[in-house]
């Protein structure tokens, strides 16, 4: 009877051991804000409404803004945690509260739905207009920064990327890059524009690359350009005696078309607006090979031409 007694008791305590192994949660810190939350699936400004304290605790929260991922109502319930499950306590987050939260990241136990994870900085206290904690450096360094400025970081993070392709007269060519632009060469008549687009936009991003008069814009590759003699083609632009360098450099910025557009308030583009675009991002094409086909007024077809791009920027 002994031992039975004392075999019931060994297997329960194997029961429990496993009951608390399942749910207990331990793991590395992965590194703050901007370098975790870009694996999370959904990053949103909230305010804590409520807790749900109990054996599985949760928090209300009402989503003032989503900045990554998309959401069906503005009120979510998230997932907390006790010590388990690799959440933070609800101790944390006090109702009335500001939060950038980056949820579903790696090391949370979501279940069947919206958890934050504890392995990593997935949270920054927000208050007025500025953000508060591990934001680009170590776990204890506390750090402040205009909520703007964090927007536009998350929305557009740094990227750059290197590339080869081949387009064939009158031919489209396009590659995604940065998550959320696409390079693209535009068949003009006799040759190719550089253009880069936005998701969902139809403006052309790298439409403010100086220089914007009386010499040809490296935006443009056309025939002429690809001469020996450039004067042979009497239709060129500004029948200039060069065409643009090799590799031709371009700048860009998600803000062309929405905070700099001169062309809507009847003026030029200015110094300053350039710059800005210049230090969102830029991009070199590097023409390697082409074939012309002559023809009789001197202005040759481009067959096709093989290139190579490099792309940088993001905030």
């Amino acid at each position: 009877m002994k031992k039975y007694t004392c075999a019931i008791t060994l297997i329960c305590l194997c029961l429990l051991w496993f009951t608390v192994f399942a749910h207990a949660c331990s793991c590395p810190w992965r590194g703050p804000f901007l370098v975790v939350a870009k694996d999370a699936p959904l990053i949103f400004h909230g305010r804590i409404t409520r807790h749900h304290p109990g054996q599985s605790p949760t928090m209300s929260v009402f989503v003032l803004e989503t900045l990554k991922g998309a959401l069906l109502d503005s009120g979510m319930v998230i997932q907390m945690g006790d010590g388990m499950q690799c959440r933070p306590i609800l101790e944390g987050f006090a109702p009335g509260s500001e939060w950038i939260l980056a949820i579903n990241g790696p090391g949370s136990k979501p279940g069947d739905g919206w958890a934050l994870s504890h392995c990593g900085e997935y949270w920054l206290r927000v208050e007025k207009e500025k953000v508060i904690g591990s934001i680009n450096g170590t776990q204890s360094q506390v750090k402040q920064m205009p909520l703007g400025e964090l927007k536009r970081k998350i929305q557009y993070p740094y990227f750059h990327t290197t590339f080869k392709g081949r387009v064939s007269q009158g031919k489209r060519f396009q590659h995604p890059f940065g998550e959320m632009f696409i390079f693209i060469l535009e068949p003009i008549v006799d040759g190719w524009e550089i253009v880069i687009k936005e998701h969902g936009r139809d403006e052309n991003l790298a439409r403010l690359t100086p220089p914007f008069h009386f010499v040809p814009n490296p935006r443009y590759i056309q025939c002429w350009h690809l001469l020996e003699n450039p004067s042979a083609c009497q239709t060129r632009e500004y029948l200039a005696d060069t065409g643009p360098d090799n590799p031709r450099e371009f700048i860009f910025s998600p803000e062309v078309g929405k905070t700099i557009d001169a062309s809507t308030m009847g003026r030029s583009v200015d110094t300053q607006e350039v710059e800005e675009v210049r230090r969102f991002g830029g991009g070199r094409l590097t023409i390697e090979e082409f074939k012309l086909r002559p023809m009789p007024d001197g202005c040759p077809v481009i067959e096709w031409i093989q290139f190579s791009v490099h792309l940088e920027g993001g905030y």
